[in-house]
């Protein structure tokens, strides 16, 4: 029993002594807002915008140089996949080839035992 209320007094003691830190954490200020920022110059305005379309344009000859080595790549992706399907294709047909096979020596042995004069008497 006094286990039990020991246990109980420290859970209560633990619990109220984190109550303040959570209430804490939300007491949160707002950001402060961006007019407090002097706003740009049309001309700065106008040399953000130069580079942003610089740096597009960079952007997208990148990706158009990306996109030519995967063209030039392409044939060489495509023959690899058709050498590989044609591998499995020659596994699969010499799997079905060598269970017909397998099927027919056991029919033969099994055929043998049934003929066999042990097993008459």
């Amino acid at each position: 029993m006094k286990t039990k209320l020991f246990l109980l007094t420290a859970l209560t003691i633990a619990g109220l002594d984190i109550c303040p830190f959570v209430v804490a954490q939300t007491d949160i200020l707002p950001t402060p807002t961006q007019s407090a920022q002097p706003s740009p110059s049309p001309r700065m305005q106008g040399m953000d915008e130069m580079a942003g379309m610089d740096s597009m344009k960079r952007m997208a000859d990148m990706c158009q140089e990306m996109m030519k080595s995967e063209k030039a790549a392409m044939p060489y992706i495509i023959g690899v996949s058709i050498l590989f399907a044609l591998l499995l294709f020659v596994a699969l047909v010499v799997l079905i080839v060598l269970e017909i096979q397998w099927i027919k020596y056991w029919s033969r042995i099994l055929k043998r035992q049934e003929n066999s004069p042990a097993n008459c008497g």
